[in-house]
């Protein structure tokens, strides 16, 4: 059987399974400062089958909206432009670098359909947490490894420098798909030698301003939200911290 980065057995299809972590990780490390206990309501783990969450199906399906939208509306102004639809030729010379930057989206989003359209998987079952990526970088973490798991949700607060074409397109966007705010798993480890363990992990590792932990951005789709929540319920609703709500300029912070 084949092995993903860090040792970790790999399953048929290059995606990362749990073995047997080596020791018993002190209780409490890692814990990140500022949780309480679980949300109420919170009971013993119930398991049952996998949860499974599509993380590219979702986001891949705000990409074609996204660029559906942008390719209208460029091609709308380019017309504009060409017809003669625009006073002046200044004003024509406007709507037809908007027209050609907005035509550039659905453009890009063909050239890096293999990348954006790629099998993720985020999957919450008895054993632990895994991210079921054949094309990327799959991993997995027992459940007693993790000392915390919360959900991050993060509102990006509107600038006077965001352009015409993020304008437009987020206006449209967020009529057919509603609300918009970045989605992030945040886990934290139970021992000091998780890291050494789960080398796979690095590029996670305090991520987008994260403090001492890892953190999984899954794009923009809240519905996310209790999902995730449901799945630790069910699983490890112990470590369950519930969901940190942010806002911000930069959307990372």
């Amino acid at each position: 059987m084949p092995a993903v980065p860090g040792g970790m057995p790999a399953g048929p299809s290059g995606t990362a399974v749990f073995g047997t972590p080596p020791g018993a990780p002190p209780a409490g490390y890692g814990a990140p400062q500022g949780f309480g206990a679980p949300p109420p309501g919170y009971g013993p783990p119930t398991g049952g089958p996998p949860v499974v969450i599509d993380v590219d199906k979702a986001n891949g399906r705000k990409v074609i909206i996204g660029s559906v939208v942008a390719g209208a509306l460029g091609l709308l102004a380019v017309i504009s432009a060409i017809a003669g639809a625009v006073d002046g030729g200044g004003a024509i010379a406007v709507v037809l670098i908007i027209g050609l930057l907005l035509l550039a989206l659905p453009i890009a989003t063909i050239a890096r359909a293999k990348k954006i359209f790629r099998q993720q998987h985020l999957v919450f079952e008895q054993q632990g947490l895994r991210w079921d990526d054949p094309e990327g970088a799959p991993w997995a973490v027992p459940w007693g490894e993790l000392a915390a798991v919360s959900i991050s949700k993060h509102t990006p607060m509107q600038v006077g420098t965001e352009s015409i074409q993020d304008k437009l397109v987020g206006a449209a966007s967020d009529k057919i798909v509603g609300e918009r705010a970045h989605v992030r798993l945040d886990f934290y480890p139970a021992d000091p030698s998780f890291p050494g363990r789960h080398p796979e992990l690095a590029h996670l590792w305090e991520r987008q301003g994260v403090q001492g932990g890892y953190r999984l951005p899954l794009g923009s789709n809240v519905q996310f939200i209790p999902e995730i929540a449901a799945a630790m319920a069910r699983f490890a609703p112990s470590i369950y911290k519930g969901v940190n709500a942010s806002e911000g300029f930069m959307g990372l912070s």
